[in-house]
Parts: C-alpha cells; structure tokens; sequence
C-alpha cells in the first residue's frame, strides 16, 4: 500500500490560516494527545522563525497531508520559546498546548459566585466565553444547580471550574479536537458498539499495526466497591451512592477475588442523587477496564481524540480498546504511537 504522507503547520490568526511555518530535517514537530491530562495536547516544535508570525498570539496548527487529503491535528498556544543557533541556522524552541490551556490561564479575580437554578452546561459555556473560547459543541443536559455557589475562591482557574461542573453532571472534562473545537458531553461507557478507528496486522485495507507492542497488567488493590458521599450543608440530608463489582467475569470482582476491597470518598458537590449513582457506577466499569494496557505503533492517521475506542485485529493484543495517548512525529516514515486500555471486563 501506497501512501502520499506530508505534514505542514499552519499558522492562525484569529482562527483564520495566516501562514505556515517550516522546521529543520533534523527536528521534526511531535504532537502528543493525554486523556487523563488537565490540558490534553501538547506540540513541541523547533521551527524557522519568521518575522510576521506573533507567537504571543498567533496559534499554530499542525497538519496531516494524507493522499492529498488535510487533517488538523490540532490547535496550540505557544508557551515557551527558546531561540538556538545551530548548524541548521537559527531556529526557535517551541513548547505549545492546546486551548485548555487558555482556559485555565482564565482566573477568577474575585470570589466566583454562580446563581441556584443556573443550568450546568450555560455556567460552563460562559466561563469558556470569557476565556476567548468560541466553538463549542455541547451535548443539551437539563441539571441545574440546586444550591448557590461560591465554592472557588479568587485566582481559581476556570478549567478547574468548568471541569469540577462537568464532573456534578457526569460529564467528561473539556476537550479540544484536531480543528480546535470545544467538546461538552456526557460520559458513556466505552463499547464495541462505537469504534472510532480499527487496526489490523493482516488486513492492508485497514492500517496495520507493527509487531513492536508492550503489555502491562496491574491488578494489585484494586477496589471493588465504590461508595460516594455529598455532605453539602447547603443541599439538606447527605445523598450517598455504592456500586459494587460483582461480576463473575471479572477478576478484581467480589465473586472472584472473595473480598471486598472498598473505595471511600467525599464530593463537594453533585447535581442530583442520580448523577451521584452514575459517577460510582463510571467507577466501577472504568476498574473493571483499566487493569490491561498497550502500547503499540501504526502508520500515521488523522482523525484521533481523546479516549477513543480502538478495534484491534491481531492474535496477540486483538479486541476493543480505549485510547488514552497517541503522539506522532511529523516526519515521513515516522510511526504513530498509542497507548490504549482494555475495555472490555478484566
């Protein structure tokens, strides 16, 4: 299989392509995506400086040139930049996140105050509005906050805010996709009912994967039943929620291992006692996924999230999988490195 394989970075200004930067043959750019990272993506880069380019305020886009067809990788805040003189010439050092990064920069100059009956996902869209974020996919919810709150004091960062809301409502914390857009949606157990991209060791049709992959399995205390309290005075009788895993098929289950191994912990907040039972039954499924990982390497692909669900057909490591990293060298014949987790039962 043939493939056309190029990579450029554009330049945005105003989130309109200005220019594009060019980078040394020795010093390729690297994007690395982390789901369980405040601020997900990351570029680093050593590229030509150019005088028209504001790295204070221009934000960079790398690209994935594919057969001709383009996909965004990303959208970066330069952070650091180091100028170096080599033998390349003069180069500058860039260090870049993507737009959580803006949010969280974003700081309450006072004590933050947010009214009863405010809807979650509209005090959450706000803060990401005076944090300069314009695009914003959300997926509707009907939570409102039951209480007043002023639960973060002055200089708190609003990615913090808006991800400690998501959270009350069971939503995943912000990201930001390949285009720079905001995701707001609620967490859903990963399935192989939804596949975002399938690998294969045999099929050329599908990307195939290398036979370099590592797996690690840890199974040492992890819980089995998971128990939230709300305590907040403000809201009246505490709401407490338990899910246990029981399952027969899993191998850290009550069932299984004849123990119970219990998690114990204190929320500030939740929006409801559904939304409380919700969060320990994620708990649950999420343990009972989390105990098998990879780390193989692809050809280069565009298109990747942040937690995606990976279909893999190989003997060794075939099944459905959670991404939680992928990093890609920008360079052709560079290989595409992920990281995954197992989701179905351990």
């Amino acid at each position: 299989m043939i493939r056309d394989v190029a990579y450029k970075i554009n330049v945005l200004r105003n989130g309109a392509e200005f220019k594009q930067l060019s980078w040394a043959a020795d010093a390729a750019p690297n994007v690395y995506v982390r789901k369980d990272s405040e601020i997900k993506g990351s570029l680093s880069a050593e590229v030509y400086p150019d005088a028209d380019v504001d790295l204070l305020s221009d934000e960079l886009q790398p690209v994935l040139v594919l057969d001709g067809a383009e996909t965004p990788l990303g959208v970066f805040q330069a952070t650091t930049v180091e100028e170096i003189m080599d033998a390349y010439g003069r180069r500058l050092r860039i260090e870049a996140y993507d737009r959580c990064w803006r949010v969280q920069q974003s700081r309450t100059e006072g004590l933050y105050h947010i009214a009863a009956n405010t809807p979650y996902l509209t005090a959450v869209q706000q803060l990401l509005t005076a944090a300069g974020i314009k695009l914003v996919l959300a997926v509707p919810s009907s939570a409102v906050l039951a209480t007043d709150r002023e639960d973060w004091d002055t200089g708190t960062d609003y990615l913090t805010i808006c991800n400690q809301l998501l959270e009350e409502i069971n939503y995943n914390p912000v990201w930001f996709d390949g285009s720079g857009i905001c995701h707001l949606e609620p967490y859903k157990a990963p399935t192989g009912g939804r596949i975002d991209h399938a690998y294969s060791s045999t099929d050329l049709q599908l990307a195939p994967i290398t036979d370099d992959h590592t797996q690690e399995i840890d199974l040492f205390d992890a819980p089995n039943v998971f128990v939230r309290i709300c305590s907040n005075p403000d809201r009246g009788a505490p709401l407490t929620a338990t899910a246990v895993n029981d399952s027969p098929t899993s191998s850290t289950s009550t069932f299984r291992r004849g123990l119970r191994i219990v998690d114990v912990a204190k929320v500030n907040n939740v929006a409801s006692q559904d939304e409380l039972q919700e969060l320990v039954n994620r708990l649950r499924n999420e343990s009972m996924h989390a105990t098998k990982t990879i780390t193989f390497y692809t050809l280069a692909a565009g298109g990747h999230g942040v937690g995606d669900i990976v279909s893999i057909d190989d003997p060794d490591i075939g099944g459905i999988w959670e991404e939680t990293e992928w990093s890609l060298t920008m360079a052709v014949g560079e290989l595409m490195q992920h990281t995954a987790r197992r989701v179905v039962i351990a």
